[in-house]
């Protein structure tokens, strides 16, 4: 006892209270993360928080102890060391607040362009007060300085403890696969994010022919398989609707406690025609477009190489003029030049807007408005009216995290309701609604709604956040993060939808090309909503981990696991078979 008392406790005799105080705020982000990843139960709980605790406490301790070792012993800079650790931590918040995910690689390269104008909120600028109150009453509360020799043994009792916990996770004893989500959220923000800059990344694998035991797992997961039905014609005029965050919980029809004037527009389009609920396997814009045209899971890989499968791609070789037009810069993340690689002939976005008088005006915020964005495809899709067209509109006064806070002069039919006479999402879908209400009429009275145009509506990704509007999508539903997918045509289809809990946004590619008759290439992970029968698995690859959904199973992985069989499914699912 006397060993343990001198060697492990003594180096804390002073900072103890210092520490815990800073640990605070990660148990608070643990027990959010497993809500957010629903796995919030009274087990993970306390089992997650007791090895946080110890994991940030160690941590901590050991960053003390080199603030110390550099001479560091002003109470003012520890506040300050500490308010940037806790940046950190917000910015993991806030990936575990609208996608469910943590901070990462993945996402350090979207700042750049991003809209920043809600930093001078005053909540925003409220909760930084209250953030660096708390720095600030640590420090001067609980922090003393140390000796040299101290600071050694608490950095050499920290970096054991750390190492202990790294070899010896108890967390790894939960069952499957709560053992993954619970250690998933221990490592300090700081730590997973650098963790996640510097990780390997599998490297994408593009095959003319699989391996006899890639052939056999393809056939287990029903992948590289989908084919056309009855369904189709040879449409010649094919619009591709992406609403920028839409998922069902802001449908009336999915819905109830969203008022049904709010989404009547696009519940009526459900009810008239052909409409299915589509898991999604992406949480951001490039990425859950990238799926849609690749019906591939790993959208980085594919954009990152120059997207060797896309159904765009397909269209093109089939004579179509193909556009994709944006209210955002189409510059964002080269998109501008991604999108041209996945198969489109032009992409058009607030850059050029810019240049238009007429649309100028109406550019604002994250970009042009949804109303003059389907004005412009009207004007394009008129001049382009005599050659077969595929267009994918991508709209964005629906972004997160209020929607557009100044529509500019555009009136809108307005919604008496709670939440929908001021800035919130539900508001913005609402008028996105009336926005395709409108885009329609257009296209009738231009002549360009008739019996060889296709039009789909649909979303790139869901949005997770409610605020400020939580009581609208309570008690929580799992298919309220489903996305609605919509099959518009003159005389509408008959052929029935799959109705099967595994379709997603794989599925998208494929029932295009069957719409169109066209044969869809071999690379394809989804199949054709009009195939009734197909067994459908789901491929969710998320920043460092992957979960694969069958009617068997339900697994999870990081994607550098040992186990051969997750192996062989990342092998899987970074294939592209371009033959």
């Amino acid at each position: 006892m006397d060993v343990i008392k001198k060697y492990l406790l003594s180096p804390f005799k002073n900072d103890w209270k210092l520490l815990l105080c800073l640990s605070i705020p990660a148990l608070l982000l643990g027990a959010f993360g497993l809500n957010q990843l629903g796995r919030l139960t009274t087990a993970n709980l306390l089992a997650l928080e007791g090895v946080k605790l110890a994991c940030e406490f160690l941590f901590l301790g050991a960053l003390l102890s080199l603030l110390h070792l550099l001479g560091v012993k002003n109470k003012w800079v520890l506040a300050a060391v500490a308010f940037v650790y806790y940046l950190t931590m917000t910015a993991d918040l806030i990936l575990l607040w609208y996608f469910k995910e943590r901070f990462g690689a993945k996402y350090l390269n979207t700042m750049e362009g991003g809209d920043y104008d809600f930093l001078k909120d005053w909540r925003v600028i409220s909760y930084f007060l209250v953030l660096a109150a708390f720095c600030i009453f640590a420090a001067k509360r609980y922090f003393q300085k140390s000796t040299r020799k101290t600071a050694i043994s608490r950095l050499a009792v920290c970096l054991l403890g750390l190492a202990l916990l790294y070899t010896a996770n108890p967390l790894k004893l939960l069952p499957r696969p709560d053992n993954f989500y619970t250690s998933y959220l221990v490592p300090p923000s700081i730590v997973y994010t650098v963790n996640a800059v510097l990780a390997k990344r599998p490297q994408a694998h593009q095959e003319e022919s699989l391996s006899a035991p890639l052939k056999e797992l393809a056939q287990e997961y029903n992948v590289f398989s989908a084919k056309n039905t009855p369904a189709g014609k040879k449409y010649t005029r094919v619009i591709l609707i992406a609403s920028e965050s839409l998922s069902n919980k802001y449908l009336h029809r999915v819905n109830g406690k969203i008022p049904p004037q709010a989404s009547a527009p696009l519940d009526n389009l459900m009810t008239a025609y052909p409409s299915a609920s589509l898991q999604h396997v992406t949480l951001s814009t490039l990425y859950g477009l990238t799926v849609i045209f690749t019906s591939h899971p790993y959208a980085q890989l594919a954009y990152e190489n120059g997207y060797p499968v896309s159904f765009v791609k397909e269209l093109k070789k089939q004579g179509f003029h193909t556009a994709f037009l944006r209210g955002a810069n189409e510059t964002y993340m080269d998109e501008n030049i991604l999108f041209k690689q996945a198969g489109f002939d032009e992409v058009i976005g607030a850059t050029y807007f810019e240049t238009r008088p007429e649309y100028k005006e109406y550019i604002d915020w994250w970009g042009l408005t949804d109303r003059q964005l389907f004005k412009y495809a009207g004007e394009y899709l008129q001049e382009h009216q005599k050659e077969p067209l595929f267009m994918t509109l991508l709209t964005v006064d629906s972004h997160v995290p209020l929607g557009r806070l100044d529509y500019l002069g555009q009136e809108y039919e307005e919604i008496d309701a709670e939440f929908y006479n001021i800035p919130t999402l539900p508001r913005a879908f609402a008028r996105f609604g009336q926005d395709v209400e409108r885009f329609l009429a257009d296209l009738n009275k231009r002549g360009l709604f008739d019996e060889n145009t296709l039009i789909l509506v649909t979303a790139d990704h869901p949005s997770y956040s409610n605020t400020p509007t939580n009581k609208l999508f309570k008690p929580y539903q799992a298919d309220f993060d489903n996305l609605p997918f919509i099959i518009i045509t003159k005389t509408p289809i008959k052929a029935p939808l799959a109705d099967n809990k595994l379709i997603s946004q794989l599925d998208i590619a494929p029932t295009v090309l069957d719409l169109l008759q066209a044969e869809p290439p071999s690379g394809f992970f989804g199949h054709s909503l009009f195939d009734t029968s197909a067994r459908r698995s789901i491929f969710d690859i998320k920043e460092d981990y992957a979960v694969v959904t069958t009617e068997k199973e339900n697994r999870v992985f990081p994607l550098n696991s040992p186990d051969e069989k997750d192996k062989a499914l990342i092998h899987l699912m970074t294939t592209f078979l371009v033959k």
